[in-house]
């Protein structure tokens, strides 16, 4: 299959191309982790290339893992070396070395992180190559994320998952109400997982522990949730941009 690209996520030139490709790289996970068993790592926008606008459904968006990815059937799974700005709650908690045992990088985490990666793209960006890189233009949310402690970062993505319907009113106007609906409805499926995480985090034994595994044998169903809902965007993005 000759493959070409197009830069990396943020060199989107529409929003159906942005969306597009971070499902394709969701639809790629899953596909690793279902049949190899592999967490491929974290998602990232620089671990997101774009396929050619108009492709067929796949690829449009390719996953490339920098060498990071895991076995499932690891007993310890190190969490990648991910800015924290995309990191989850849980990886970041995990560079407290107060905080151990803690729970391993799992897929869960990295869904967490694909959120992350989307809610950059709306909050962040009010146009193609229009990034928002002022402080005092950008999300306070965002600046936390990315410039505070690991502490305050930590802190401020707990309070993002602090209640199930985001507050979507300083996303750029630019973004199409598919794509607000979109990013609330990833945000609405991730609030629960989220907040179980940080409670197994606190306290890590093997209660826990099976807690954890319990919590992951639904991730199959979570992924495939979570690829029904940007499909659902992609169908009303139709015919409502230009390219």
């Amino acid at each position: 299959m000759n493959l070409r690209f197009k830069g990396y996520l943020f060199d989107f030139k529409t929003q159906t191309q942005a969306i597009a490709a971070i499902r394709d790289v969701l639809f790629a996970y899953m596909c690793l982790l279902s049949e190899a068993g592999i967490v491929p790592g974290a998602i990232t926008p620089s671990s997101v290339l774009l396929g050619i606008q108009g492709a067929a459904e796949r690829p449009r968006g390719v996953l490339v893992d920098f060498d990071i990815s895991t076995s499932t059937k690891h007993a310890v799974r190190k969490s990648p070396g991910t800015l924290k700005m995309y990191m989850s709650a849980a990886d970041i908690a995990r560079c407290d070395p107060h905080n151990h045992p803690s729970p391993p990088h799992d897929e869960m985490d990295d869904l967490e992180s694909a959120h992350y990666v989307l809610s950059e793209l709306m909050f962040g960006f009010k146009g193609p190559r229009r990034k928002l890189v002022v402080a005092k233009r950008r999300s306070r949310m965002l600046v936390e994320w990315e410039r505070e402690t690991y502490n305050n970062a930590y802190n401020s993505k707990l309070a993002y998952f602090s209640d199930e319907d985001l507050d979507t009113r300083d996303v750029p106007a630019y973004w199409k109400p598919a794509c607000k609906t979109l990013l609330c409805g990833l945000h609405r499926l991730l609030t629960p997982v989220v907040r179980k995480k940080r409670r197994l985090a606190k306290l890590y034994c093997e209660e826990d522990r099976k807690a954890l595994e319990w919590l992951l044998e639904g991730s199959g169903g979570l992924y495939q949730s979570a690829l029904e809902l940007f499909d659902k965007a992609l169908d009303e993005l139709k015919g409502a941009e230009v390219a």
